[in-house]
């Protein structure tokens, strides 16, 4: 029995120096060692919260990155404009800049960087979707992507936040007249503010950001923005009416900074330009989809006027 006990020692012992050796760690840099490989992230600011099919356009974009280039890049989606603490001037220099990497943004926003930006969101200058989507795909498109890269932005595609309407909680908005006195939010682009001072209102700009309170508190009577984005933000819970006039196309684009480009392969360029437009034609299709069911949850929740062009 001792001479078997002994065996059995022996043969642990050995065992247990073989597993030792096949256990040691690789050296660091020794041949044979798996080469960690660290994602890079990548920040991408934009407006509106996750409610809003902006955000949408942006986990498509990040999900479709994200696989095919195999977890390299990681899209770090920041809504609401956190990292810009609100200000959408701010947010669109910071893509400028190479503070963050990418970005969507209303046209509406670069008019401040070039006022020829303007002329995609002059008033009833694009009545339908059809007619934006021509306009975007063709020579009008191309001249905003120029603009773009002229003021150091590398534009990917066009999403569309939709057409803007009016919301107020003084009275049903059914002509210009009515639009008299009322304290309306509005861009704080020229063209918006002359707009609105010329059809009677008293337009004030803010960033979107303090609309809600402000709206809450009184300190504005209305605001105009698109139905995708009156929902997602629940304005409906601190105004009383919505005025539907289709009056300006609000285009977005989304973008990368150059200093981001210029980081990637040539490969890389074409899976990012090529999800950044698959991302945002998922975009229009969605925010399209949900316009006839944010209006009729609006109708719900607000009294809904239908506004005649010739009353304007």
């Amino acid at each position: 029995m001792k001479r078997i006990l002994a065996l059995l020692m022996v043969l642990v012992m050995v065992v247990g120096v073989f597993a030792g050796c096949s256990s040691k760690p690789a050296e660091e840099g020794s041949e044979g060692a798996a080469e960690e490989v660290k994602a890079v992230h990548l920040k991408m600011n934009q407006t509106t919260n996750e409610n809003s099919t902006w955000y949408l356009g942006a986990s498509k974009f990040k999900e479709i990155v994200e696989e095919k280039t195999n977890g390299k890049y990681i899209i770090d989606i920041f809504p609401s404009e956190q990292l810009s603490g609100g200000n959408q001037v701010k947010g669109l220099e910071m893509v400028q800049q190479g503070i963050t990497d990418l970005d969507i943004h209303s046209t509406i926003i670069y008019t401040i960087m070039d006022p020829k930006f303007t002329v995609v969101n002059m008033p009833w200058m694009i009545p339908t979707y059809e007619e934006a989507d021509a306009m975007m795909a063709g020579e009008g498109g191309d001249a905003i992507f120029e603009l773009a890269r002229e003021n150091g932005i590398v534009p990917l595609a066009f999403g569309e936040s939709g057409y803007r309407q009016i919301t107020n909680s003084v009275r049903p908005i059914t002509e210009a007249a009515d639009l008299e006195g009322i304290k309306l939010r509005v861009p704080g682009i020229k063209m918006f503010v002359d707009l609105f001072d010329v059809l009677g209102a008293n337009p004030t700009t803010m960033n979107f950001a303090e609309v809600f309170t402000s709206l809450q508190q009184g300190t504005i009577d209305g605001q105009e923005n698109p139905l995708d984005i009156i929902k997602s933000s629940k304005l409906e819970e601190v105004q009383e009416y919505l005025s539907l006039w289709n009056y300006v196309y609000d285009a977005l684009l989304m973008t990368s900074s150059t200093k981001t480009w210029e980081m990637l392969t040539d490969e890389e360029k074409v899976i990012f330009q090529e999800a950044a437009t698959e991302a945002m034609n998922y975009q229009k299709e969605q925010n399209r989809m949900k316009d006839e069911e944010n209006l009729a949850y609006l109708k719900e929740n607000m009294e809904v006027i239908e506004v005649s062009h010739e009353k304007i």
